[in-house]
Order: structure tokens, then sequence, then C-alpha cells
């Protein structure tokens, strides 16, 4: 829910999205978030967070809207490399 609020009240280069979290997990959130882009226009990219490595995860965060996909832990490398894909996929 913070998450949504933030995204409302100002503007970030992308967000790191937990999937699990309490009251509201990362997929609501996206949608939230997708949807509010929808009616006010632009693109946030978000780049789903989560210890989970099963194929059908990868796919519930692309349905959610999510722009990629990185498996906690991770390294510095691995963030930077998903970054440039967003950054390639934006311009």
């Amino acid at each position: 829910e913070e998450a949504i609020e933030a995204v409302m009240e100002k503007q970030y280069d992308f967000i790191l999205m937990d999937c699990e979290m309490p009251i509201m997990d990362g997929f609501a959130a996206t949608r939230s978030i997708r949807a509010w882009e929808q009616e006010h226009g632009g693109h946030l990219p978000i780049i789903a967070l989560t210890a989970n490595d099963a194929a059908d995860c990868h796919d519930a965060c692309m349905e959610a809207g999510m722009d990629e996909y990185m498996q906690k832990p991770f390294r510095a490398d691995q963030l930077e490399a998903i970054l440039q894909r967003v950054r390639i996929k934006l311009n």
C-alpha cells in the first residue's frame, strides 16, 4: 500500500517489488500501479524480487505487469544487468 501511495506522489526511476509482503503482496501492488498508470500515463519499471525460483512465479510476475524478475539473494552485477535491460526496453 505504501509503494502505491509513493508512486502516486513522487517520480521514481524503478521499483524493486518484493513479491511476498504482508497486507498486500507484490502482485496486487503491481496491478494497482499499472491500473493507476493506465489512467495517468507513464510506465514505471517494476522488478520483482523473490526467493522463489519456480517458473510459475516468474510467469505470475510477468502476468501481474512486472518488467523483470530477480531472485534473492542477488549480486550487484545481476541488478546492473537487469537495470540495463529495463533501460533498453524503455528507450
